[in-house]
């Protein structure tokens, strides 16, 4: 959904706060520092286009130049193509398309200028952050807004992102055109970097299967069998070609592609062979492990075994003075024995290791692999004997019941065992999983500080409405607060905290993100932005009624009032 603040995840401990939808994220102490007059625009920018959202005509008119002017003379204009990018978006949902486009052009060439200035001091620079809001645009159901953004910042990535959004809201077609803009960006990439193209295409179809788009995924992967078909062997770096070939081989296991992938694995497995030891000498061992799992995976358990047992000889071979080389290779090799179920091979192995730091770490991993094939009970007993290593290795049992959404499973692992520095992780588990009354109990129990506002945010989502307000919220988080009430269709609680906030930034936060979840649905911003009018009208009347858009108004209303008297 796209939000006009950008508040913490549950799983954030540290407090965030955002001015407004594409502004740079800050700490309310950071906020003091920004000027008013960038504040107001970037609130205006989001009223703007939520007015035009619910097709307000009229009070979109009152506040679009405001909106306009306030964003062309931010002071802060790192990050000022986000609001300026919605401002145009507005223009596009009213129908005035000149204008919108123009702007929206506008906003494309801030953002490029600015990240040529390296102004931003996060990780994220303008052009990126300006991607990050077509998605969100996307996840919203404003697709041609996203569209717009993503065809002319020309990222392949973000184009098949947007490519899986399109498939998702029925547009198969479209989908599948656009996809080929995204394949055919990445393939402008210097033949210099052929390995890097393809795995750009390997990347684009992992997050396009993880989306849970196989037919798309696998029209990328079929650019990228012929991509790393054209390598040559002086082109590119070999372990990065072997890299993308075996994550290509995985993703096409992953979508029942199994005779191509073990294609991919008969031609990946002599580069393999082929690697010298020096300067890298884990990587063959590294990835003829991956190669021999993924094999066994694919019911190849025979050509698995070979491959494990020359790998084995190898790095039984590797000199002693090798620093670490011989020891983790010799680990590894246990490991990968101890994901195949295959203890009783795995043991000597790591016994033949020398007393010490590699000889316990060879022990955690045979722990994680146990676990990973779902042999806890193994995997704590490999745990126990894996020395000074014993609790870090159980904290990794425990991130894997965690990662699979188990946080009943870890808790009650950290109880029996006594595992440490792991509380705060479980606490989270159980909030990511709906679960705040469990995640406060460990935070009381534990004595675990800075969970209010996450605790907070639990509680509004699972419904807990006493127990979110009782919990007295810091101001910053209160608009997310209103936000999870909204969304429920709890309008006089999502208005109870809303009027609750003092400062009248969060206040007018707020009530946009109430305006947000009570406006026409995701699915009724599909489609044209030539339709866009009366498509709105009609999902503003049909989908929620005439009530519902007479609160978002409402709300877009005082948040207008308090913006404009900041």
């Amino acid at each position: 959904m796209v939000n006009s603040t950008v508040f913490p995840s549950p799983c954030l401990a540290v407090p965030l706060a955002a001015i407004a939808l594409g502004a740079i994220v800050i700490s309310p102490a950071q906020a003091q520092t920004i000027e008013t007059a960038d504040v107001r625009a970037t609130l205006l920018a989001d009223i703007a286009f939520e007015y035009a959202a619910l097709n307000h005509t009229q009070r979109w008119n009152t506040v679009a130049n405001q909106a306009l002017e306030s964003t062309q003379a931010m002071v802060f204009q790192c990050f000022q193509a986000n609001p300026l990018a919605k401002v145009a978006g507005s223009y596009l949902l009213i129908g005035q398309e000149r204008q919108g486009q123009t702007l929206l052009a506008e906003a494309i060439a801030t953002a490029q200028r600015q990240a040529d200035t390296g102004c931003s001091s996060s990780a994220t620079s303008p052009t990126e952050s300006l991607l990050n809001r077509a998605r969100e645009y996307a996840e919203a159901g404003h697709l041609d807004l996203a569209l717009e953004l993503g065809r002319s910042l020309g990222d392949p990535i973000a184009l098949a992102d947007l490519a899986g959004h399109l498939a998702g809201a029925g547009r198969g077609r479209r989908a599948a055109e656009l996809l080929d803009q995204a394949i055919a960006q990445a393939q402008t990439i210097p033949v210099a970097d052929t390995d890097y193209r393809s795995l750009t295409l390997v990347a684009i179809a992992e997050r396009l299967r993880g989306a849970g788009h196989s037919h798309l995924a696998r029209q990328v992967l079929d650019a990228a069998l012929e991509s790393t078909n054209t390598l040559g062997a002086s082109e590119g770096s070999a372990s990065m070609q072997i890299l993308a070939r075996l994550r290509m081989a995985r993703e096409l296991a992953a979508i029942d592609a199994g005779t191509e992938a073990i294609a991919v694995l008969d031609q990946t497995l002599p580069q393999i062979e082929a690697l010298p030891a020096q300067p890298y000498a884990l990587d063959p061992t590294i990835y003829a492990i991956d190669a021999a799992l993924l094999w066994a995976e694919l019911g190849q358990r025979p050509q698995a075994e070979a491959i494990l047992a020359t790998t084995l000889t190898a790095a039984q071979a590797l000199p002693e003075d090798t620093g670490y080389s011989r020891g983790d290779a010799l680990g590894r090799v246990a490991a990968a024995y101890a994901r195949l179920g295959d203890l009783e091979q795995a043991r000597p192995i790591v016994q033949a290791i020398q007393p010490g730091i590699e000889r316990e770490l060879a022990f955690q991993q045979m722990a994680i692999a146990q676990a990973e094939a779902g042999d806890l009970a193994a995997a704590v007993a490999l745990a126990q004997a894996s020395g000074s290593r014993r609790n870090t290795a159980l904290v990794e049992i425990t991130r894997y019941h965690l990662a699979n959404q188990q946080p009943d499973q870890a808790w009650a692992l950290v109880q029996a065992e006594q595992v440490q520095g792991i509380f705060a992780e479980v606490a989270l588990g159980y909030l990511e999983a709906g679960q705040p009354d469990q995640a406060w109990q460990i935070v009381q129990a534990n004595g675990l500080e800075g969970f209010d506002s996450e605790l907070a945010i639990a509680q509004a989502r699972a419904g807990q409405a006493d127990q979110a307000i009782a919990a007295q919220p810091v101001e910053w988080l209160r608009p997310a607060i209103a936000r999870e009430f909204a969304q429920q269709r709890q309008l006089d609680l999502a208005l109870q905290v809303a009027e609750s906030i003092g400062d009248q930034t969060y206040r007018a936060q707020a009530f946009i993100a109430i305006a947000q979840s009570y406006g026409p649905p995701a699915a009724a911003r599909r489609g044209g932005v030539r339709g866009a009018i009366a498509t709105l009208t009609d999902a503003a009347r049909g989908w929620f009624g005439d009530s519902n858009r007479e609160t978002a108004t409402a709300a877009l209303d005082q948040a207008l009032e308090l913006t404009q008297s900041l």
